[in-house]
């Protein structure tokens, strides 16, 4: 997953949150499906490219509970998640979700992004860190 300079740069002007941005502020997007124990929601910055593909969709599941796992869900919780996965999963979004101890991860709160990307791929990508530069070809 990978966000082009100017998206990059689009993100990085948000202001870092105290708490918890989805306890705090979920409430404040823009709520494209809710269930008894879950939101999704777009993500506020969508991944530009997602395995080589350009994404066009990119939503969030997030429980309504501050939980940090999948694994902390109860049983109700668990088959809302996998009812809410399977659905876009079938209309064609890639399913992904950061583990509990992922350097990556930029929320600790447990949410999972559903993924839509354009079917054609590029050929290849070029990646700097520093200068933060990412190219599809």
């Amino acid at each position: 997953m990978f966000h082009y300079q100017k998206t990059k740069k689009r993100l990085s002007s948000f202001p870092k949150p105290t708490g918890c941005p989805f306890c705090e502020n979920l409430r404040l997007e823009k709520i494209t499906e809710e269930t008894e124990f879950h939101l999704v929601v777009p993500n506020r910055v969508k991944y530009d490219v997602w395995e080589l593909r350009r994404v066009i969709d990119h939503l969030l599941v997030v429980p309504k509970r501050h939980v940090l796992s999948l694994a902390e869900l109860t049983k109700a919780e668990k088959l809302d998640h996998m009812n809410i996965v399977s659905k876009y999963e079938s209309k064609g979004y890639n399913v992904y979700a950061r583990g509990v101890g992922s350097g990556q991860r930029s929320v600790a709160h447990q949410h999972t992004h559903l993924i839509k990307t354009v079917t054609k791929q590029a050929r290849g990508s070029l990646t700097i860190r520093k200068p933060y530069i990412f190219k599809t070809f």
